[in-house]
């Protein structure tokens, strides 16, 4: 039997809850919202790991779920006519979650072996179920419960850290994903508390598109269509030791903004700018961060945010 062994370990973190994996593993499916979603984490060729979530609704009960999952298990494989093993009750050396109340710790094969921890977490009163997909000559057994120990979750009003694609930061408290985008080469998140935007780019290959432009220029160029309704200005300033601008934005007229070519029941609000962008030159990654307000008292501050965002060198180290 192959016993697999992962050296370089980087965060993931989506929705609150958080976890360490295997640098190999990356998102390949994302659904849902902080209520109930999953993750799909996917190696160069197989589906490694599944994360599941629903909210509980207080009922922190983990066996009857259990159950029906393992029913439902035996039902597919009597329509498949194929082979199905289930060791409830299972050990998982070393696994010690005391944050997770109540769990349980099952292990299934069919076609591949399913390491499964089903869990239900006070903190955001969520049922968490983790699933470790292996094949039968994998021995998966010597990573498992530093994978699983490192699950960790966050209450729905605090703040919530993001990692996936070498991309670490944290959101403020109170502002929810509202939208986001994993392009490659360009991940964006967008929050909202209100009427108050909160965003985070990261851009690849920085060096070749700040090619004989400055950051002022790019970001001109990068965000026109959000500019359009906007008198803004930048000056250059160091962004957590990196070089970068600083960039403050504010509404147009109202009368400039009626003689732009749009509908007249499409009134945009009228939103101040603030935000950094920076350039880590280990990474050749240019990263984002820009608030959207309407009352100076109710902006975030835009200073931590930043510090919020971890450059790609600082989450490449194994952990």
């Amino acid at each position: 039997m192959k016993r697999l062994r992962y050296d370089h370990w980087v965060p993931f973190g989506w929705h609150g809850i958080r976890l360490d994996i295997p640098a190999e593993w990356n998102p390949g499916k994302i659904v849902g919202d902080r209520k109930s979603g999953s993750v799909r984490l996917d190696d160069a060729t197989t589906i490694r790991m599944e994360i599941e979530w629903r909210a509980a609704g207080g009922d922190d009960r983990i066996t009857p779920i259990v159950d029906r999952f393992v029913e439902g298990l035996a039902k597919t494989a009597q329509k498949q006519k194929t082979a199905l093993h289930v060791e409830r009750n299972a050990e998982c050396a070393g696994l010690n979650l005391p944050d997770m109340r109540p769990m349980e710790y099952f292990i299934w094969e069919s076609d591949a072996r399913v390491y499964t921890l089903t869990c239900y977490s006070p903190v955001s009163d969520r049922l968490l179920f983790l699933r470790v997909m292996g094949r039968p000559d994998e021995d998966m057994a010597g990573f498992l419960a530093r994978l699983f120990n490192s699950l960790k979750d966050s209450p729905p009003d605090g703040p919530h850290t993001w990692a996936l694609f070498d991309l670490v930061f944290t959101s403020l408290p109170g502002y929810v994903l509202e939208t986001y985008d994993l392009k490659s080469g360009h991940l964006r998140f967008r929050f909202e508390q209100g009427r108050n935007i909160l965003q985070v780019d990261r851009i690849s290959l920085a060096e070749t598109l700040l090619k004989d432009r400055t950051h002022a220029d790019w970001y001109r160029g990068f965000f026109r269509k959000d500019l359009r309704h906007l008198i803004f200005e930048t000056r250059e300033v160091p962004v957590g030791g990196h070089p970068g601008i600083h960039l403050q934005g504010r509404p147009k007229s109202r009368w400039r903004t009626l003689l732009q070519p749009l509908p007249f029941w499409r009134v945009r609000p009228r939103l101040h700018l603030d935000g950094r962008v920076w350039t880590c030159p280990e990474s050749n990654k240019i990263y984002v961060v820009q608030s959207s307000w309407k009352k100076a008292e109710n902006a975030p501050d835009i200073e931590a945010c930043c510090r919020n965002v971890l450059c790609h060198a600082e989450t490449t180290q194994a952990v």
